[in-house]
């Protein structure tokens, strides 16, 4: 089984949904792969053979990590922006982001 056939299980429109919309959902993927490449550990456990980017998938679906957008009209810095990115344990019920 190739690496990306894990990808091809995962409805889009579901994930969507669990985002809060295709927007949000790029957004917080995009941003938790940066965490996680950057030293982030998964909050779902990674199964044999399955890509990075479903495991990620998977913690959205099983809502371990959301977006959180503060109310404000002026957009954050770099720093400000990966601030966003705030881990909490899995007790906590996941990962704000």
């Amino acid at each position: 089984m190739a690496i990306y056939d894990s990808l091809h299980e995962i409805q889009l429109d579901d994930l969507a949904e669990a985002a809060g919309g295709k927007a949000r959902l790029t957004y917080l993927v995009a941003q938790r792969l940066r965490a996680i490449n950057n030293g982030a550990q998964l909050l779902v456990e990674r199964r044999p053979g399955e890509a990075l980017l479903a495991a990620v998938c998977r913690e959205v679906l099983e809502k371990k990590i959301w977006l959180e957008i503060p109310e404000t009209d002026e957009l954050p810095s770099e720093e400000e922006e990966f601030d966003l990115l705030a881990l909490s344990t899995e007790e906590a019920g996941g990962i704000d982001i």
